[in-house]
């Protein structure tokens, strides 16, 4: 491989993580909607039906 190209992709990768260093984290989504996301898969796995038992077994 070419140096020059060996030396630009460490160039550009340092440019990189120097960039990164100085973004602040973002931030977390409020308590609140957190909540609602976690019940609403808790939701979706309790009507998803298991893998052996149909939709209307049992009635």
């Amino acid at each position: 491989m070419d140096p020059f190209l060996t030396a630009l992709a460490a160039a550009r990768h340092d440019e990189l993580r120097a960039a990164a260093v100085r973004c602040p984290p973002a931030p977390k989504a409020p308590a609140r909607q957190r909540l609602g996301w976690w019940l609403m898969e808790l939701g979706l796995r309790l009507a998803t039906p298991k893998r052996r038992e149909g939709l209307l077994e049992g009635i």
